[in-house]
This record gives C-alpha cells, structure tokens and sequence, in this order.
C-alpha cells in the first residue's frame, strides 16, 4: 500500500526513521563504553527529543489529514441520508 493511503509523505516516514536510526545510534555509543556511560538524566533528554521530534511530524501529519476533510460533502452526505430514512 501506499504510504500516501496513510497521511504520511515518504519525507516524513524517511525523516522518522531517520531519528530513530540516530537515536539508536546514539544510545548505542553511550552504552558501549563503560569510561563514558551516559547517566538516568541523559538518556531521557535523548527520549524526550526523540518523542518531541516525531510528535512533530505526527501532528503535522494529522493536521494535514484533518484539513483534506470535505465536510461540506459530508455534510451533504449526512442529511441526504437523513432524509431518505424519514
């Protein structure tokens, strides 16, 4: 299926995937060596960055979805059905 069928663009799904590919390797650089471990503190700054970025590019996703809603048509729709049901 198209990732278009879902809301979200290949620059979108690229750039998440991207994110959590940096942060993976992030993590994984800071967990490798035991002289320079990252502390509690740290590795939820990373999180926290991580969620924040892709919340963006969600919320910008379904912002865009929300505003390709005809509801004039749907509207349309619901009381062409109301009307044939009376």
């Amino acid at each position: 299926m198209d990732d278009q069928e879902y809301g979200i663009t290949n620059y979108e799904l690229a750039e998440i995937e991207r994110l959590i590919k940096e942060f993976k390797e992030k993590f994984e650089a800071r967990t490798a060596d035991a002289d320079n471990f990252m502390n509690i503190t740290e590795m939820e700054l990373m999180w926290g960055e991580l969620q924040y970025k892709t919340n963006n590019i969600y919320s910008d996703m379904v912002r865009k979805m929300m505003s390709e809603v005809d509801e004039s048509d749907l509207i349309r729709k619901k009381n062409d059905n109301s009307s044939s049901k009376e």
